[in-house]
């Protein structure tokens, strides 16, 4: 009996043994199956990462199953270029247009061109989600989420300074100036990326050159930018609304979400605000500019602003799981979920909900084409500042004809 007993312990301790090796097993084989994605987020636009933040949560309450690293601004270009080539796991990445172009430029992003199709961004979407992740003829990114530049003013203010409501992008200037005569300043609140020199370039650019010709010349060097017809033309209208005192170096005043609001109540006549602050706009004395003028060949001049895309590197290692990602996003539910957060969308299907003052944004979005893309992020940062530099110089009365070319030979000397 004891040795029967002795042989039944003995092959129950080889079945444990058995149990526990299939069970380390199993456990070792479920977690090399489970599905990754690691996404780098390299933006510093505080409501961009607000959007992706949200979007990312949804998808890892839908997709339990799926290990989601996000890895916080990745920094300079070169360390993201670092950290691709070095084989890091990364999936995806969210980025400036800006960063985007030269990335683009060094052949590791993807062609996303496949995946526009399949999810039909191009018809569910507005145009400029995908002009702002185009370079050339190919589809490197996707926007996160468009912001509108609204020119708005309240009604009751300027009823009591006896200035008739602008209708029109020339008559809002009219009432900037008559604003200035008078020692007040329009409060500008849009993305950390974008002062009003550059936002009023921009608009200028817009009705005067191609601004796809800039972003094909992408730091190409002085000669190659000196090739493009019109660009002297944009200073040129920017001094004259100088000189005209349209706009001076006191026009504006550097704003936030707080001045949105004292605006609503009335405390100041104008103001220069992205879409994203619709939520604050919603007061019956606030009005908004319908009309841009769209007299320029290149059609409507709508600024839109676009400052997070999605990307994904070619040696992007877990590429199902990133296009599930996408898929799921930028879905119609999701979006919608966006707009319920009182945030408009890039998404027309979900932006049908949106009312108020909000509704003119959105038409606004709908009619936007490649030209309100803004030219300062089709034109590499060292000639950007350059740009900027030049503008405040033609505010203090300084302007000679030669603004373009003394700008790139600063730039490239």
């Amino acid at each position: 009996m004891k040795k029967i007993l002795k042989e039944l312990k003995k092959i129950c301790s080889i079945f444990i043994i058995l149990i526990m090796v299939l069970n380390l097993s199993a456990c070792k084989s479920g977690k090399e199956d489970q599905k990754k994605l690691n996404i780098f987020l390299d933006t510093s636009d505080i409501y961009s990462s607000e959007v992706i933040k949200f979007m990312i949560d949804d998808y890892k309450k839908s997709n339990p199953d799926v290990e989601v690293k996000l890895n916080n601004v990745l920094g300079e270009k070169s360390d993201i270029m670092d950290t691709i080539n070095k084989g890091t796991e990364v999936d995806m990445i969210f980025t400036n247009r800006n960063t985007l172009i030269e990335l683009s430029k060094k052949g590791v992003l993807s062609d996303l061109y496949d995946t526009y199709e399949e999810n039909n961004i191009s018809d569910r979407y507005y145009d400029i989600m995908g002009s702002y992740g185009r370079v050339g003829d190919k589809y490197y990114g996707i926007g996160v989420i468009p912001y509108s530049v609204e020119l708005l003013y309240n009604k009751a203010n300027l009823e009591k300074l006896k200035i008739a409501n602008p209708t029109s992008l020339k008559k809002w200037l009219d009432v900037l100036k008559q604003i200035n005569a008078k020692g007040m300043k329009t409060p500008i609140v849009l993305t950390d990326d974008v002062d009003a020199d550059g936002f009023l370039f921009s608009l200028v650019a817009s009705k005067v050159i191609n601004i796809h010709e800039i972003e094909e010349s992408y730091d190409s060097g002085e000669e190659s930018y000196k090739k493009i017809k019109g660009v002297q033309d944009i200073f040129k209208e920017f001094n004259s609304l100088a000189k005209d005192k349209v706009i001076t170096k006191n026009s504006f005043e550097l704003g936030n979400k707080q001045s949105v609001i004292n605006f609503n109540n009335g405390d100041s006549p104008l103001l220069v605000a992205i879409s994203y602050f619709n939520s604050k706009l919603n007061g019956s004395n606030i009005g908004i500019v319908e009309d841009y003028d769209n007299n320029s060949k290149f059609g409507s001049n709508i600024p839109i602003i676009i400052n997070s895309l999605l990307s994904v590197p070619v040696n992007a290692k877990n590429m199902d799981t990133a296009n599930d990602f996408i898929k799921y996003i930028y879905s119609d539910e999701v979006q919608a979920r966006i707009v319920q957060k009182e945030i408009i969308s890039g998404n027309k299907v979900a932006n049908s909900k949106v009312s108020g003052t909000g509704k003119i944004m959105v038409e606004h979005m709908y009619k936007a084409n490649d030209n309100s893309v803004l030219l300062i992020y089709n034109i590499p940062e060292i000639l950007k500042n350059n740009v900027l530099l030049t503008l405040k110089k033609i505010l203090d009365g300084v302007y000679n004809s030669k603004e373009w070319d003394e700008t790139l030979k600063k730039s490239y000397k």
